[in-house]
């Protein structure tokens, strides 16, 4: 940006100021709205509360956080009109349940508390409610409370408890609440409310909710001498050298906006018609006088105005369409209070908005604008134990996953959509977002992974790109922190998180969401729970005085067993220990691994701007770097991608990978191939990229007892990531998905039958001890996908070196389908995709000096872990012949007793498809002679003669020996 000396450039802008006054009448700045005045002021402006409310509010989208604060800095914003309930300060009294009284008589009064940060006499309290044009609305046991200590324990009830009464009168209106004697002095301020019940004046709908929701909140006390700025200092141009937000496409020249400069060296707005740019600052000023000077012509509207929050549309000082520009600039006459400055300009539809100069002529008791210098917290995780500071002249691989070909929401992530990226001595990594225009063209430039799913022509043109360490480095527990510089408008999406290494499903911390069109919010927020069963979320929405876009920001989490904690700028935001404590491994219990990337379009963040006027076209999501600190002594993450087996020699000492010390014979590796039980798209979680290419499986023929062993002295925990072939015509509508889910061949086993995996330890590799595992049945996709189940074996025991995985035995066992069918399960239904291990720091070094561990033997009773297992039972829909019983379901996927799905959701009775069950059926036919297996859904005929009965048992053996090559030749 140029910047003038400070002495010049006062001595310009003061000259041109002068001139400007000279030329143009001054015009009157328009009141505001709020209750202010000289001497008493509202102290509340920016401030964010608490609350004692535990409901969360759930938007009904398994992506978006849960919060029991919906909107925390709207009611605080200085915006009083009725800008409808997503401008509105929410939290709920309780549950909604329908009925009389909608669950009312069990809620419970629920307060937002604010602190204002130092005792102040607060001359009134103005609350502005719902504000419904059409109804009369009785807010429940309304009260407010003051106090000097945060707990309350000593306070004063300044009005009710009572009810007050909106109408369609007074729907604007404040309820004015004055202590008693005219003022109190106090801290801290509770608003205590019980739902409301509300009456529609153009209908007979009637009812209680159990919102209790604030337009605007307004504490009014008296203001200290720095807060009232003499009538007679001197004014500053706190425009000068300060680059301005600016909203929709990315500006061209902008430094020239104040450069105190009033000619025709512009700085361009580039997006068409109606847009806007604003002046955001840290402090709030007494602003006096604003000049902007335009290209000369006509205007169809402009308008400025001044806020006391950056997303508020603020107070106009200046409206007026059909303007006619001239040489001279527009010099605006105010005397107001705020801290944003917005300049909203439409030149016409088909026109940019050209500025020349922008002044902004105020005084304050204090000018320093500097942004807050990041110092890291303290925190027990202290020491740096990976990072990436992306110094070099490429993204470094060994660290590093690049997504290529993936399609996510609106976007294709590739190879040439991430890099490095040199200004000056800084080197970043640059996440470019970039609009192809076509689905066409957007392919031919940068290719595509076909996941078997129909891409959305209207939505997916934009290239855009994504990092993981996946397979290549995770860590449990610990702070991680990424000094970055985010991309932002209407719809761009750049996030910072992680998820689990083993990929339960449901372990997922966003250390940062950025919704692109509300640039001064930053979502931190913790996932848990399985999607469809018992998944949450709770987050916290943080603002800032400024766009966060503005600038290189430390975004931080801090992970441990007990809470998660976030930070930005080495300051604390929010906390979260929901889930921990529940069963639903709220603290993420396992090994995580972060992920660096841009969505856009869709899903929460909704659409881009398709006029292409509010979202960038070409833009870049920056990090300076990657920082993850540990305890110095800190269990360390090992983990076996099965690329191999017995391949521990492959991978040096202390290494993340480990590779198997040992396999038995009777295993085989599986990769990326064109049948089904190989196809990496069958191997997935969720929207996640699908690179599952390295899976083990029993041979055909194999006998009982098959396992993995691995060399992990000091390992603390094991997890085991499997995959297990769905049913294919069983399977239900999930309303929390949006899609069919279907069923593992876990959840309908016959005669009482266990696929499950074990997990066993030993001390020297001969004797061997069953341990105990919880399992995690994860959300399962539909068929022809593979269900993902994690067996989790925790506190293993103290001074364990082998680890083994011993796979189910599958001969002979059956499920049942939802038609009835008892089929065989295949050796290619039951698939080991990873192992996870956690690691004594000590032992990472260890090398194996033993022999080859020994084949497995009957362990010892398994021993009871330190930490608790995590419970989960499999559902199946009734109605059908194996496995356990569970929730309903029916042939055609309908859930029972749900109204009808639309057409176009419906789907018919499901088949394999042709070219894989044809195949399947024919190997499950062999197999079922082999065995001597029958069908139960239906009448079975075999078309065997009456003399096959009397044949020799010579003959008996050549059959069953040639039904087995068959079988065994389709599966090969």
């Amino acid at each position: 940006m140029m910047q003038l000396t400070k002495n010049v450039s006062r001595a310009v802008v003061a000259v041109l100021a002068a001139a400007s006054l000279a030329a143009l009448p001054c015009i009157p700045a328009r009141g505001e709205e709020s209750s202010q005045t000289a001497n008493v002021g509202n102290v509340l402006l920016g401030k964010q509360p608490t609350t004692n409310s535990t409901n969360l509010i759930d938007t009904g989208m398994s992506t978006v956080p849960q919060v029991t604060i919906l909107n925390p800095a709207a009611a605080t914003d200085g915006t009083y009109a009725d800008l409808g309930d997503a401008a509105s300060t929410r939290v709920n009294a309780g549950a909604e349940t329908g009925g009389e009284d909608n669950g009312y008589a069990q809620w419970n009064d629920v307060y937002l508390q604010y602190d204002l940060g130092e005792s102040r006499s607060i001359t009134a309290v103005n609350l502005y409610h719902n504000g419904y044009e059409n109804a009369v609305s009785t807010f429940k046991q309304v009260k407010v409370e003051v106090s000097n200590t945060a707990d309350f324990s000593q306070s004063t009830v300044i009005s009710g408890p009572a009810d007050y009464e909106e109408t369609t009168a007074t729907h604007l209106a404040a309820q004015k609440i004055v202590p008693t004697g005219g003022q109190i002095d106090a801290r801290y301020v509770r608003i205590w409310q019980r739902g409301h019940y509300i009456r529609n004046t153009n209908s007979s709908w009637a009812g209680y909710s159990n919102g209790v929701q604030f337009r605007e909140i307004e504490v009014l006390a008296k203001l200290k001498d720095s807060e009232a700025p003499p009538a007679q200092e001197e004014l500053h141009n706190i425009a000068l050298g300060k680059t301005p937000y600016v909203y929709g496409l990315a500006p061209t020249n902008i430094e020239a906006i104040n450069d105190g400069k009033m000619d025709s060296n512009y700085a361009v707005h580039n997006s068409l018609g109606l847009h806007w740019l604003q002046f955001e600052y840290k402090n709030t000023y007494r602003i006096r006088k604003i000049v902007v000077k335009l290209e000369p012509g006509t205007y169809d509207s402009i308008r400025v105005s001044i806020a006391s929050t950056p997303s508020s549309r603020g107070t106009a000082v200046y409206e007026h369409s059909n303007v006619t520009v001239g040489d001279e600039p527009i010099v605006v006459e105010t005397d107001m209070q705020g801290s944003d400055v917005r300049f909203t300009v439409n030149r016409n539809a088909n026109s940019p908005t050209k500025y020349s100069e922008v002044q902004i002529w105020a005084t304050g008791s204090s000018y320093d604008e500097s942004r807050a210098q990041y110092v890291s917290p303290e925190s027990e995780y202290d020491t740096l134990a990976w990072s990436d500071e992306f110094n070099g002249d490429s993204i470094d691989e060994s660290k590093w996953n690049i997504i290529d070909g993936m399609a996510n929401h609106g976007a294709i992530y590739n190879r040439d959509a991430v890099g490095i990226t040199k200004d000056g001595d800084n080197s970043y990594l640059a996440i470019n977002t970039k609009n192809y225009g076509s689905t066409q063209a957007l392919k031919q430039a940068v290719g595509y992974d076909d996941y078997g799913t129909q891409l959305n022509e209207k939505k997916v043109t934009w290239s855009s790109g994504r990092l993981e360490s996946k397979n290549k480095y995770s860590f449990q527990n610990g702070r991680m922190a990424v000094r970055a510089k985010v991309n932002d408008s209407q719809g761009i999406w750049p996030a910072i998180w992680m998820l689990s290494q083993d990929e339960t499903g449901h372990d997922e911390i966003d250390v940062l969401e950025y919704l692109g069109q509300d640039p001064w919010t930053a979502w931190t927020t913790n996932h848990f729970g399985i999607l469809d069963k018992n998944k949450q979320s709770d987050g916290k929405a943080n603002t800032n005085w400024e766009a966060w876009s503005q600038a290189f920001h430390v975004y931080e989490v801090e992970w441990s067993p007990e809470r998660i904690n976030w930070y930005i700028d080495g300051r604390f935001v929010f906390t979260s220990t929901r889930g921990r404590d529940d069963g639903r491994d709220g603290m993420h219990n396992r090994p995580m691994f972060p992920i660096l990337e841009t969505q856009v379009g869709d899903g929460w963040v909704g659409d881009v701007d398709y006029s292409r006027q509010n979202t960038k076209q070409n833009s870049d999501f920056l990090v300076d770097w990657v920082r993850v600190y540990q305890r110095a002594d800190q269990d360390q993450v090992r983990f076996d991608d099965l690329e191999g087996l017995s391949d521990a020699k492959q991978f040096p000492a202390g290494a993340y990978r480990i590779g198997s010390s040992a396999a038995t014979d009777g295993l085989e590796t599986v990769s990326n191939g064109s049948e089904q039980w190989q196809n990496k798209n069958n191997f997935f979680y969720g929207g996640q990229p699908r690179y599952e290419t390295n899976r083990v499986m029993t041979k055909e023929d194999a006998g009982a007892d098959q396992s993995i062993t691995w060399y992990v002295p000091g390992a603390k925990d094991a997890h085991l990531t499997a995959y297990y072939q769905t049913i294919y015509d069983r399977y239900d509508w999930s309303n929390a998905a949006n899609e069919w889910h279907g069923y593992s061949i876990r959840s309908g086993l016959n005669d009482g039958a266990n696929i499950d995996f074990r997990v066993e330890t030993s001390k020297d590799g001969a004797t061997w001890e069953l341990a105990t595992v919880s399992v995690v049945d994860n959300y399962v996709e539909d068929y022809p996908a593979y269900a993902r189940t994690t067996f989790d074996a925790y506190s293993l025991p103290e001074g364990t070196k082998y680890v083994r995985a011993v796979f189910p035995n599958l001969n002979g066992v059956t499920y049942s389908t939802a038609a009835g069918e008892r089929l065989p399960v295949l050796h290619t239904d039951v698939q080991l995709a990873k192992a996870t291990f956690l690691q004594s720091k000590e032992h990472v070094n260890d090398v194996e000096q033993t022999d080859t561990p020994s084949e497995p033997t009957t362990p010892d009773e398994p021993t009871t872990p330190s930490k608790p297992a995590e419970p989960t039972t499999p559902t199946v829909p009734s109605g059908n012949t194996g496995g356990n019983a569970g929730t309903s379901g029916s042939q055609t996927g309908v859930p029972s007793g749900k109204p009808s799905l639309p057409a176009s959701t419906v789907k018919p009775f499901a088949k394999a498809p042709a070219t894989t069950l044809g195949k399947r059926e024919a190997a499950v036919g062999e197999q079922r002679h082999a065995v001597g297996l029958v069908q139960t859904g239906a009448p079975v005929i075999w078309p065997v003669a009456l003399s096959a009965l009397l044949v020799t048992i010579a003959l008996a053996i050549v059959l069953c020996e040639h039904s087995r090559r068959e079988a065994k030749s389709y599966n090969d």
